[in-house]
């Protein structure tokens, strides 16, 4: 009989010990906008993305177009026993269309998860590319990258990639008080040709390193996005570099086995494209494609329209853009000095 009583202490113990832990969870289940400073505002949808801790509030509006500051009062619901350590009444005041708000969120034990919120309307946040910051590089330099932060920015570049080389073909430059992207074709030490690129999505270093052979291996492409433009506005200007080439490994599996270097007749080309897809957990579909390429453009910023060609009817749930100053430069072609300038991206409806 002593011996069940112990067992029974033992178990009771163990259970209530149980109890009596403290959740390291820090999640945000749930998210309402309850009220908006703007009444002209119409929110569409919310979406949670518990994976990378994003949050995105959709408007069925161009936020380039009204006033700020907005205040948004909203009802977040959190995993069980947590609590909010910044905004903990809910209120969140923007000062732009391109601010994100990081959340705080604090579990029962102290453990914290930062949250980011983003406004996502009818244009593409920092779309005038004003914003950039500096990042430290793989050889341990600073460089600029565009963007408030790296985990703010719905813009990326590869300079990450080629930073071990302090190669950054993708740079800041500024006219007056105006901030424009330069993304350039160089090259490396190892790699004969390698293009400069702006993107939506992100850049994925360890998809890099995992994959050197592969450079689309590093990319994910698209940011949330759920409207129809009719086409999008670009000011660019374009000059080719002097010898186009193909670079191809001796070894496919090898980057740094060297490269056969194949010089070719064809002037170098850059690219403007952009993606509208509706994406969910079975399939991806295009909706919607714009494609721009050209050769040297005029010496001046020519304001340049892409119009949207449509293939389906559904409403996107994502928009990739993508800026290149080599067309099939993650196939090691184009011509090192090859530079696109590119300033003030619009979507037109």
């Amino acid at each position: 009989m002593m011996k069940k009583l112990l067992v029974l202490f033992v178990f009771v113990g163990l259970l209530m010990s149980c109890n009596e832990e403290e959740s390291g969870s820090a999640d945000i289940i749930d998210l309402s906008v309850t009220r908006l400073s703007n009444d002209a505002l119409s929110v569409t949808d919310i979406k949670i993305d518990s994976y990378f801790n994003k949050l995105f509030i959709f408007f069925d509006n161009d936020l380039t177009q009204h006033p700020f500051p907005l205040t948004i009062t909203s009802n977040i619901k959190l995993s069980s026993g947590a609590k909010m350590s910044t905004f903990a009444d809910g209120e969140l005041e923007f000062s732009s269309p391109d601010e994100a708000k990081q959340i705080v969120v604090e579990a029962e034990d102290g453990t914290q998860e930062k949250w980011y919120l983003y406004l996502i309307h009818q244009q593409i946040q920092n779309a005038d590319f004003e914003h950039w910051f500096t990042n430290v590089g793989m050889n341990g330099k600073a460089y600029e990258e565009i963007g408030y932060s790296l985990v703010e920015s719905f813009w990326a570049t590869a300079n990450m990639g080629t930073s071990m080389y302090s190669t950054y073909g993708t740079q800041p430059v500024y006219e007056g008080e105006e901030t424009l992207v330069q993304v350039k074709t160089d090259s490396t030490s190892q790699v004969p040709v390698t293009a400069g690129t702006l993107f939506t999505g992100r850049f994925d270093i360890s998809g890099a390193i995992a994959n050197p052979t592969d450079p689309k291996k590093a990319t994910f492409f698209g940011i949330p996005f759920r409207h129809r433009p009719e086409a999008m506005q670009v000011w660019l200007k374009y000059q080719a570099g002097d010898q186009t080439i193909q670079a191809s490994l001796r070894d496919p599996n090898n980057i740094f086995g060297g490269f056969t270097v194949t010089e070719l007749d064809d002037p170098d080309q850059c690219s403007v494209y952009a993606i509208l897809e509706h994406r969910d957990d079975q399939e991806v579909v295009e909706i919607a494609r714009a494609e721009f390429s050209s050769t040297t453009t005029a010496d001046e910023l020519t304001l340049t329209t892409i119009p949207f060609v449509y293939s389906a009817n559904e409403l996107p749930t994502h928009l990739t853009v993508v800026f290149t100053s080599s067309k099939e430069g993650d196939l090691w072609k184009g011509a090192v000095g090859s530079t696109l300038i590119v300033d003030k991206l619009k979507m037109i409806y």
